[in-house]
């Protein structure tokens, strides 16, 4: 038996569900994290003869840690829990002394084998679930639990990217927040005041929850991307042709991992170019409240990002916490 394990990982529900899937007789101490340099602390003090990391953190995320444990020679064992499932972000975890990645959303079977193959774990291994400690005890709101449900999904979308360019994309951590209609109307203004900007709109209804896929794109993107996929930027047909093509992908795969993880089925309409004069005629234009999740993917050696705004129109509120609400029980 070890005698502490850590959890590091910046969504508290992310790391209640790992805790729960912990063999109970795995370690006499389980010990959380919210952030790499918690997790470094913690380290350094002698704790964590294994880590669990995440990728996508604010502040020093998972391969920055993964870096200092390599030079400061920390003894720990390291898996690596995360969305991200990139090949070549699986890759260069492993390159950097990881022993392990496990793919969110955590299956108990993954966890036992990859344990197992560290020689962590026995036939004789209690496998109850273990129980949670300290602020991990608090009830999730809703807004914690889609920021994880999308970070998830967000990594299915990055990874069919990443594939389609052979190029690594960086991860945003999700943001989650209520927006007015006033300032959605004018986040859509400001995308929208260069005339080569482009937004492509998708919308998406199943089980009471509704709402769209924003995807905003930079002249200076666009122009990057182009040659990449074997486009011509100097013909609009194709220009236009290009940034539907690969913001449908990009919200498909995503509301297709998000549903997925809700335990529902989206229809979708097909996606469509806001032009300037409809800057403010989106599916929201009659709620006073929308329900937002933004995020950008980037890709650094290409200098490149596009920005996707999830939205959820307010009569969804309810019905989505709800599936949320099970999904954390």
């Amino acid at each position: 038996m070890l005698q502490s394990v850590i959890v590091c990982d910046d969504s508290r529900f992310a790391r209640q569900q790992l805790i729960r899937s912990l063999p109970a007789g795995l370690a006499r101490e389980i010990l959380t994290a919210s952030h790499g340099e918690e997790a470094l602390q913690l380290l350094r003090q002698g704790h964590g003869e294994l880590l669990f990391l995440d990728l996508n953190m604010p502040g020093i995320d998972g391969y920055q840690v993964l870096e200092a444990i390599r030079n400061e020679q920390l003894n720990t064992l390291v898996i690596v829990v995360s969305g991200d499932i990139q090949s070549q972000a699986h890759q260069r975890i492993l390159a950097m002394g990881a022993v392990a990645f496990l793919q969110k959303p955590l299956q108990q079977e993954q966890l036992v084998s990859a344990l197992r193959q560290c020689g962590l774990l026995s036939q004789n291994t209690d496998y109850s679930e273990h129980s949670l400690r300290h602020s991990d005890e608090e009830k999730i709101g809703y807004e914690e639990s889609l920021q994880e449900i999308v970070n998830i999904a967000m990594g299915q979308a990055a990874r069919q990217l990443a594939d389609l360019l052979n190029l690594f994309i960086h991860l945003p951590i999700p943001q989650v927040k209520l927006i007015t209609t006033g300032q959605l109307h004018s986040k859509l203004y400001h995308w929208l005041e260069e005339d080569s900007n482009m937004v492509v709109s998708q919308g998406f209804v199943g089980s009471s929850i509704a709402g769209e896929c924003l995807i905003h794109f930079l002249q200076q993107d666009i122009s990057r991307i182009a040659p990449l996929l074997g486009f011509d930027d100097e013909v609009a047909e194709e220009r236009q042709s290009l940034l539907i093509e690969l913001a449908s992908m990009l919200a498909g795969t995503l509301l297709l991992g998000l549903s997925d993880l809700l335990g529902l089925r989206f229809s979708r309409s097909h996606p469509s170019l806001i032009k300037p004069t409809e800057s403010g005629q989106t599916s929201q234009e009659t709620a006073q409240q929308a329900l937002s999740v933004s995020l950008a993917y980037t890709i650094p050696s290409q200098q490149i990002q596009c920005t996707l705004l999830l939205l959820f129109t307010d009569a969804s509120l309810s019905p989505l916490q709800r599936r949320l609400s099970l999904i954390t029980e």
